[in-house]
């Protein structure tokens, strides 16, 4: 039983891990203002030879709707975080006017708007076949223990309520950012 009571928590260790990283793929796609801010902050920059988040080696202000500032308090860095953000490949282009970046933020169209939607459907599927994967995998795991068929069967079916349970938060999640994204 302690084996099994193992697998299980792995197992939603495993779900948990997945779903974070479908969390974290969807969230960096490029909605609004605010959320390309918060993406621009966590891109490292290779600074004094480590790499460091923007944020904390320069200040990023959201000037209006449509544009924003990035001004690193070391000017000599600027060149580097003008091309960092350029090979982030978040489809901006920042401008640099010497001691600072300016960010222009296009405009989203009803069929850029639909690409994303299409994007956040290609992350979901991913996640739903990796979960499925575990769910696999660890029955397999559950089937090579000495255990008696009921224990079996019941770690079958914890496993599958743990798997549905997980298929469900993905679902909810996606679908919320779809809706975000049209919605707009």
């Amino acid at each position: 039983m302690e084996k099994l009571d193992e697998i299980l928590s792995l197992c939603t260790e495993e779900m948990e891990k997945i779903f974070n990283i479908l969390k974290k793929n969807i969230s960096q796609i490029r909605l609004g203002i605010r959320s390309l801010a918060s993406t621009l902050e966590k891109i490292k920059i290779k600074y004094y030879n480590e790499f460091v988040p923007l944020l904390e080696i320069s200040n990023i202000l959201i000037v209006d709707n449509k544009n924003i500032t990035i001004q690193p308090w070391d000017k000599t860095i600027i060149s580097l975080i003008d091309k960092t953000i350029i090979d982030a490949n978040l489809g901006l282009m920042p401008t640099n006017k010497g001691g600072i970046i300016y960010i222009k933020i296009p405009s989203i169209t009803e069929e850029g708007r639909l690409d994303l939607v299409k994007k956040i459907k290609v992350y979901t599927e991913h996640s739903k076949i990796l979960i499925r994967n575990i769910r696999k995998k660890n029955n397999q795991h559950i089937k090579k223990l000495i255990i008696s068929d009921d224990l079996l069967k019941l770690g079958e079916n914890k496993i599958q309520n743990i798997t549905n349970k997980y298929i469900k938060k993905i679902d909810i999640f996606s679908n919320k950012k779809k809706e975000e994204i049209l919605r707009i």
